[in-house]
């Protein structure tokens, strides 16, 4: 979190929020829903589990174990069905424990503003040995030769002499519910890690929608990004940085006396102006088909994607990564006024833009590249460092903000109407309605 990377997002049903503050108050579900309870389950049941911690002690279980004679009982109750659990009443030692995380305020990273954040706990158990060798390492012993020369009943052998280590393996998935605007977000692009964390929410009493990334217009994500390169400014310098590319090695490239320019075409080959007096770039990763009928090519360097969009008449741009800017001002140590070009967030746009397997839109790619800095920035002003709360708080109040920019541009470039439904919008397909009724009967 706090960089780069990808988010899943769902919507989120704002009158779930007061059974969610209701349940995160109640030690008997917390504890079943958490770690140390998913940890137990998977060390003596050997079997995936998922669990979860409070986004400000992401290994709480580690932190303050449980005392081992206690894990079987723990790791029974979890393990049961709710009407078993009925009937059983946890020892005060387990429900006391430090190790899980209970009580709205573990949870809540705004005082006033209803945002949450959690730790989402994938615990898989793997053989983490390398087999391949262990084979190896058996055939030498047992039969003195190299495994891929053994014949099949040998091999057989092998295998059945081969004994692994298996253990549980551990990941872990930030995950940030606003219920101000009615999002879920959920940082990873796996369908069955991200249909696990909905699940993990649905039984913590949250309303998680399905939704997707929709507006009307045929492929949109290329429409949106031939669109801005038609109207792109700056093209004869990107075609001049693209015939040296061709001609010269990156260090014999001559950088420009024009700072602002030489970073505009070693990074773009297309920087556009919108009507909000905002800027979008595209650069690689990216994709361009020379004719429509063509596979299209994949690309990384800026002067390839130039050099390719100016072989055909018919040639498109089929994917890419989106940079939107603003120019700002500054004032620098002696006083002079200056402006300079800020990016405000970072995109990839392709045909990748929603998982309908499991009901979510994605920001692949995302990044808000000043987020570090500001805060680096804030913290030498004032010398004064924000808490964890204010690190999660921070970050989601951005993300927020970045994904009403993206629906917005997305908008304007498309020449959308006040009355269009766009946007990230609720899915409204049987298939949508069938991925909630699983994830609620799991």
């Amino acid at each position: 979190m706090f960089g780069r990377g990808a988010w899943a997002i769902f919507g989120l049903g704002k009158d779930s929020l007061e059974t969610f503050r209701t349940i995160l108050e109640d030690r008997t579900i917390m504890v079943t829903a958490s770690q140390l309870a998913a940890a137990a389950i998977t060390c003596y049941s050997k079997a995936d589990t998922a669990g979860i911690n409070p986004f400000s002690s992401p290994r709480l279980d580690e932190e303050h174990p449980l005392d081992a004679k206690l894990e079987p009982e723990l790791a029974g109750y979890a393990g049961s069905e709710i009407e078993e659990r009925a009937a059983v009443t946890l020892s005060d030692e387990i429900l006391n424990c430090g190790g899980y995380g209970v009580t709205e305020a573990q949870f809540r990273i705004h005082p006033e503003m209803p945002w949450y954040g959690l730790w989402a706990v994938i615990n898989e158990w793997k053989d983490v040995s390398d087999v391949a060798s262990i084979r190896e390492q058996g055939s030498y012993r047992l039969l003195e030769r190299p495994y891929k020369f053994l014949p099949a009943t040998d091999k057989k052998t092998v295998e059945d002499a081969t004994c692994g280590m298996t253990a549980a393996i551990r990941k872990q998935i930030p995950v940030l519910l606003d219920f101000n605007e009615g999002r879920v977000y959920i940082e990873n692009t796996s369908k069955k890690l991200i249909y696990t964390v909905t699940v993990i929410l649905r039984r913590l009493g949250l309303d998680v929608i399905a939704v997707a990334w929709n507006y009307p217009r045929p492929n949109w994500p290329a429409t949106i990004l031939n669109k801005l390169y038609e109207h792109t400014q700056y093209q004869r310098d990107f075609q001049k940085r693209a015939e040296e590319a061709a001609r010269f090695r990156p260090s014999e490239i001559e950088k420009l006396e024009d700072r602002e320019l030489e970073n505009i075409v070693a990074n773009y080959f297309s920087l556009t102006q919108l009507g909000t007096d905002l800027w979008i770039g595209i650069s690689g990763p990216a994709q361009v088909r020379l004719h429509s009928a063509s596979q299209p090519i994949g690309v990384r360097a800026a002067t390839s994607a130039t050099t390719l969009l100016g072989m055909t008449d018919d040639s498109a741009i089929v994917s890419g990564a989106l940079t939107l800017q603003e120019i700002a001002s500054g004032t620098s140590k002696k006083g002079m006024e200056y402006t300079f070009r800020k990016d405000l967030l970072r995109i990839d746009l392709n045909d990748r833009m929603n998982l309908t397997e499991v009901g979510a839109a994605m920001m692949r790619g995302f990044d808000i590249p000043s987020f570090r800095k500001d805060i680096l920035r804030e913290i030498r002003y004032t010398k004064d460092v924000p808490s964890i709360e204010q690190f999660w708080a921070n970050w989601l109040q951005e993300m927020s903000n970045a994904v009403r920019a993206v629906e917005m541009t997305f908008r304007e470039v498309l020449e959308l109407d006040g009355k269009e439904e766009a946007g990230i919008l609720p899915m409204q397909t049987s298939t949508a309605e069938a991925l909630l009724e699983a994830a609620s009967a799991a």
